[in-house]
């Protein structure tokens, strides 16, 4: 069962082009060879069917001469020996015949048992005994009462002719067969060509520009139909997506003023608290306040990160600058100590600022969940720098490592709420979003030193070494 389902998994996993090709080389195949055989059979048929008219005929000729009494005893015969006579009274003798069977019995031991004109096939002939002749029995009213008149013939030359038409049949059909194969092939890859060109515009449409449209081929045909099909969706998702960007942008813009307003109020307040049961009770609002804020930024960031043009021309940044600085604020945050192993010179092309953001949420996101420790290492190898940031705390489950670069997805037993905007599920989204944008990875592991706790690796391409120096 396995192996007979086979065939047809190749058969649907092939390409069109293949299976197109297949399919009318099959069909191209079994019509030949039903034709073919319908053609052998046909002129094997016609072939036999007019040597027993010649023969019919040359019975019937001989009849009127036995009537005229101008047959004698030898009938003359054909230049060759393929054909031969025999005159045959009622009691089974032969009384004339052609010069090559003088004195030969009859070639039907049994005449017919009806006197009406009869053919059939022998192979005991006195020419060949091992060879097929063709023999029309022909009665006969002789002076001394009736008879027959035997006419045979070889079938070797119309087993020739349908040899020869086999042969070439043969022959012929792996060519017919090839040509016609190789002419679906080209036609196929002809009409599929606007496809592939429909196919690659398509694969190089993303979500940071859908203003391009697949190419539309000429004509009104089931192709064109298609690629206009696809670029009127990508209007409507064009238009969707950029409703939702300017909802975003608009709503982030909004709700920036009445938020910096209230946390100048809330400062205000906590300025004239002068500590107390009022300052206690504001400070967890101020913080609220910074988070919100925050989180305002990182759907602003969002929503102008899938803008079609850039937010910011890339420059040259020393990613190793930017490692120290982020290790210094980590410091001054305070709790876990913050240790910088290995740091190499490294220098990238991006934007100053979304990888300090990149930074900075990968500090924040370490910071929240260390127990004691922070480490981070840059080192460069050949064309990439790899940074890596890691901390001592319960680290992440493997089931969970792709989930967390999630936007909004938030671990339930680990996350936590601060002042920075942890919690929102953002941060590692906007930080893998920078990175991958600027041909880069990253993912999260397991500590190589075999602690508890847990390891974010990224890799980014750096600048010609001879550049940076």
């Amino acid at each position: 069962m396995r192996g007979s389902h086979r065939p047809a998994t190749l058969f649907r996993h092939s390409g069109i082009r293949a299976r197109v090709t297949l399919a009318t080389a099959v069909v191209v195949t079994a019509t030949l060879v039903i034709a073919g055989v319908a053609l052998v059979l046909l002129l094997q048929q016609l072939l036999v069917a007019g040597l027993d008219s010649t023969q019919l005929t040359r019975a019937r000729d001989l009849s009127a001469q036995s009537h005229s009494g101008a047959l004698g005893a030898v009938i003359p015969g054909t230049a060759t020996d393929s054909s031969l006579v025999q005159i045959v009274d009622a009691s089974g003798k032969v009384i004339a015949s052609t010069g090559n069977v003088a004195g030969e019995a009859p070639v039907l031991s049994n005449p017919p048992q009806t006197r009406t004109t009869t053919t059939k096939t022998i192979t005991n002939s006195p020419l060949d005994t091992g060879a097929a002749f063709r023999i029309v029995a022909e009665p006969v009213t002789l002076p001394g009462g009736p008879g027959w008149i035997y006419v045979a013939a070889s079938l070797a030359p119309v087993d020739s002719a349908v040899n020869q038409l086999r042969t070439l049949f043969i022959i012929g059909l792996p060519i017919v067969v090839s040509v016609v194969a190789a002419i679906a092939w080209l036609a196929v890859r002809q009409s599929l060509r606007p496809v592939e060109n429909i196919r690659r515009r398509a694969a190089a449409i993303n979500a940071s520009d859908l203003s391009q449209r697949v190419p539309v081929p000429p004509g009104t045909d089931e192709i064109a139909l298609l690629a206009t099909t696809m670029n009127d969706m990508l209007i409507r998702i064009e238009m969707a997506a950029t409703r939702q960007r300017q909802f975003v942008g608009d709503a982030s813009h909004e709700l920036r003023s009445p938020l910096a307003a209230l946390q100048i109020q809330v400062d205000l307040a906590l300025l004239h608290a002068g500590g107390g049961e009022i300052s206690a009770e504001l400070a967890p609002m101020r913080d609220q306040v910074k988070r919100m804020t925050m989180l305002i930024d990182d759907l602003l960031f969002l929503a102008s990160s899938t803008e079609a043009t850039p937010m910011v021309v890339p420059s040259r940044v020393d990613l190793d600058e930017l490692v120290f600085a982020e290790a210094e604020r980590l410091r001054q945050l305070g709790g876990p100590r913050v240790s910088v192993s290995v740091l190499d010179g490294a220098r990238v092309r991006g934007s100053l600022r979304d990888l300090t953001r990149m930074l900075r949420n990968l500090g924040d996101n370490a910071h929240d969940h260390a127990q004691s420790m922070i480490t981070i290492t840059l080192a460069v190898d050949g064309n990439s720098a790899q940074l890596v940031v890691s901390d001592d705390g319960r680290g992440v489950a493997e089931a969970d490592r792709e989930r967390i670069f999630a936007r909004f997805s938030r671990l339930e037993d680990s996350r936590v709420r601060d002042t920075r905007g942890g919690g929102s599920g953002l941060g590692l989204s906007i930080a893998r979003q920078i990175i991958e944008s600027g041909g880069g990875t990253i993912g999260v592991r397991d500590r190589v030193d075999g602690r508890s706790g847990a390891e974010f690796v990224v890799r980014v391409p750096v600048e010609d070494r001879e550049l940076q120096d």
